[in-house]
């Protein structure tokens, strides 16, 4: 007899069970390795019906099975993925690990049978899974959010909504509540966000991000992230490193109609509630995501527990998370998925074994994690990438955190079990088991945070890329919080953060001093001018670390540095042509293979705009139309949210050693280009007394003995009626002078930059009457 003509004859009878596994055995004379292996081409010859659980469980019996070997590991893994009734709670790669499975009575005997049949030991932990969930079912009594977070049960939907509610208005500056998306049944999921008050206002800070029940049965999951919401909110004096540079969000419950039903109805369901076929429900929403979706370790039957979804993001809760982690993108730095059983702590990739680039970081992460658990508990979690710790299953949200929303600490901690109850743990032990993760989760962000923070020691040693300034920039404000802030209000092309770095000494003042000036730097505007760059950053150092912000002159002003205009042909020059001066904005008709690219920002600005190179491949290329790269528009758009305070603009360039100002489009001078002149003066004597250093000064147009059109300082100065605009053409051997020099000249510019404010602020401030207030945002 035939394999296919002994398991259709049982599939008819009662679908794929065991019994027809062990009746293909003894009618074939398969060997026994290789028995689940034609099983599974059983299944995908004629396909089965999964095996309904009854919702009452009565009956159900959960074994320990014993991996003792290689091949018993494999044989119960192709166990778990050919048969649908069998519920592995818990089951590994490793070797000497212990499974657990819940089994139907219907299929009891035959389990057994199997299991001796390779020689795998057993035994029974649970006799009837019925009657221990009717014991560890939670009580009914509500529970009152005045009464602070229970401990003691499991809290039904509207209590956590409740309880987060009365938080958020007891705590308002600390915490608020959002809603992120709603359920196929039309539930709020909602998003708590916590951060310290005294770095509210920064909305650039780095985020933790944590997430729980998107697997309904898993009630531990959300428990935890209850317990994570109360400690940060209501014991926030005493987790205090924990918020300082942080911004918490955390979405306690993911998957509230499962929740509810897995409460109601059968406890443990695992999917979410949609229909999702005949006489079917649900998707699993840990394969729902878009990386790799149903590739591998999911199931295309939807009556499947592991069912992916007719298609990736076909659920209303996981586009709600990919949608809040995709807003965050850049600045979330650890994402956590709380999930039940098994004390592991997982992490990309989930759909293979392979480990993705900067998977070292992660480890370290959750080693902390581990070892901060087990130093305190004695519990050990096992540490690794999830297909080769667990399984291979693709569609997780921790590889699409990590793979497409950018995160770089990304990871799933499958929390503690209940003791024999698995997924049930009773009430009794919910404070132990949040209490210990809290334990891990806080090592983790406080390790995550130190992973992320800049060597600061080094900053002037090399050429930083985009990535690393915006981590510098990220870290000052963290340590300096009264006195910076950074945004971003454009992005490039290729859509790259364009950095804005605001200081002053009193940065959260909701009304600055009706006389405060302002002083606007930028710096990259041409690609392959790294030593801008330093030269920039070289100021908000020392505007904070070096406390010149104290200095009286100083103080007076407030400061706006764009330290990278330019960063997509920054990061291109970086790359792949050091010489690259453009942007990197396509040109040409789309009809077109468009070989030509980028524009030059210093000829895009509108005024005697005419005078640039039309040719699309010149260096030179003025751009279709004036501000017709974003990077431009982003500084038009801060002159105009600077007026009439912007009274100094100075434009940072190499490497021709010196000060101009306008025009450079005419040799007529402005009104004022005395003024101007005794400015630059002021600096290109100090340096020259300081180093030895020789710069000229003069008109732009004077200097370079060429007209230029669509410069910076000239729109600044006659389009926005900034007093004194400047272009430092700082002295430097070539555009990227070699690494040992750039500490040197960054400190020489800044001698020369610090005389020219000190001339303005001692000389000039009664001639430059006016200002105005700073509405950046």
């Amino acid at each position: 007899m035939t394999v296919q003509s002994v398991c259709a004859r049982w599939s008819f009878r009662q679908g794929v069970s065991l019994t027809c596994v062990l009746k293909m055995k003894s009618q074939t004379g398969v060997p026994q390795g290789a028995v689940v292996r034609l099983v599974t081409v059983f299944l995908a010859l004629i396909g089965c019906c999964a095996v309904t659980a009854s919702h009452s469980y009565r009956g159900y019996k959960l074994y320990s099975v014993q991996q003792n070997n290689q091949q018993q590991v494999d044989f119960l893994r192709d166990l778990q993925q050919s048969v649908d009734g069998l519920d592995f709670w818990k089951l590994d790669r490793l070797v000497g690990s212990e499974a657990r499975v819940l089994v139907p009575p219907t299929e009891q005997d035959s389990f057994k049978l199997l299991l001796d049949s390779q020689q795998l030991r057993h035994r029974e932990l649970i006799p009837d899974f019925g009657r221990v969930q009717n014991e560890h079912l939670f009580t009914s009594k509500r529970v009152s959010p005045s009464t602070g977070l229970p401990l003691n049960k499991y809290l039904r939907y509207n209590e956590m909504v409740d309880y987060i509610n009365s938080l958020a208005r007891k705590y308002s500056d600390l915490m608020t509540v959002s809603e992120i998306g709603k359920s196929h049944e039309g539930r709020s999921i909602p998003a708590v966000t916590i951060r310290s008050p005294a770095t509210y206002r920064n909305h650039s800070q780095p985020v933790v991000f944590v997430d729980a029940g998107i697997h309904a049965r898993e009630w531990a999951a959300p428990a935890t992230a209850m317990y994570l919401i109360s400690e940060l909110v209501e014991n926030g004096a005493q987790h205090k490193d924990l918020l300082a540079g942080l911004t918490w969000v955390i979405v306690p419950i993911v998957n509230p109609d499962g929740y509810e039903y897995s409460h109601e109805r059968e406890r443990l369901w695992r999917k979410t509630r949609r229909p999702a076929g005949r006489n079917c429900f649900g998707i699993d929403g840990n394969r729902n995501y878009d990386f790799h979706w149903a590739e591998v370790g999911a199931s295309d039957a939807p009556c499947a527990e592991t069912y992916h979804g007719e298609k990736s993001f076909s659920e209303p809760e996981t586009r709600a998370i990919r949608d809040e982690l995709l807003r965050l993108k850049g600045r979330c730095k650890f994402y956590l998925s709380l999930h039940t059983y098994g004390e592991y702590l997982l992490y990309p990739w989930g759909w293979t074994s392979d480990l993705p680039e900067g998977w070292e970081k992660i480890d370290e992460v959750a080693q902390a994690g581990a070892q901060a658990i087990r130093d305190a508990t004695g519990t050990v979690y096992t540490v690794g990438s999830s297909t080769n710790v667990l399984y291979a299953a693709a569609g997780g949200s921790d590889d699409y955190a990590f793979a497409v929303a950018g995160v770089p600490i990304s990871m799933t901690m499958e929390l503690p079990g209940g003791g024999s109850a698995g997924f049930n743990p009773p009430p009794s032990r919910i404070e132990e088991i949040v209490k210990e993760t809290f334990v891990g989760i806080r090592a983790m962000a406080l390790e995550t945070n130190f992973k992320m923070s800049f060597d600061s020691t080094k900053l002037f040693q090399t050429y930083q890329s985009h990535q690393d300034i915006k981590q510098y920039l990220e870290n000052l404000v963290q340590r300096y919080s009264s006195k910076i802030e950074i945004f971003s209000r454009a992005e490039s092309y290729e859509g790259r953060e364009i950095l804005t770095v605001r200081i002053c000494s009193d940065i959260h003042q909701k009304r600055p001093p009706s006389n405060r000036w302002c002083i606007l730097i930028d710096a990259g505007i041409h690609a392959r001018e790294w030593i801008t760059v330093s030269v920039a950053l070289f100021i908000v150092q020392q505007l904070l670390e070096k406390d010149e912000i104290s200095a009286k002159s100083f103080r007076s002003f407030e400061w706006i540095i764009l330290p990278l205009l330019n960063p997509d042909g920054y990061e291109y020059s970086r790359e792949h042509n050091k010489m690259w001066r453009k942007t990197r904005r396509p040109l040409g008709p789309r009809n077109h293979h468009r070989r030509c690219v980028g524009v030059d920002c210093n000829r895009n600005f509108n005024v005697a705009w005419t005078i640039g190179s039309t040719r699309f491949c010149s260096l030179l290329y003025r751009g279709e139309r004036p501000f017709s790269e974003r990077e431009t528009k982003n500084v038009r758009d801060v002159f105009r949210k600077l007026r009439p305070a912007c009274k100094f603009y100075l434009s940072l360039h190499s490497y021709a050693k010196a000060i101009l100002y306008p025009r450079a489009y005419t040799r007529t001078p402005p009104r004022n280009w005395q003024m101007q002149h005794t400015i630059a003066e002021a600096g290109v004597e100090a340096m020259k007394k300081a180093t030895g250093v020789r710069y000229r000064c003069g008109s732009a147009s004077t200097v370079l003995n060429r007209p230029v059109g669509g410069s910076s300082i000239d729109y600044a100065h006659d389009i926005e009626k900034v007093p004194v605009a400047l272009v430092m053409e700082v002295a430097s051997k070539g555009f990227h002078p070699p690494e040992a020099t750039i500490q040197r000249i960054c400190e020489e510019s800044w001698i020369g930059i610090g005389a020219m404010v000190n001339c303005l602020a001692a000389s000039f401030r009664s001639v430059l009457k006016g200002s105005g207030t700073l509405h950046l945002r």
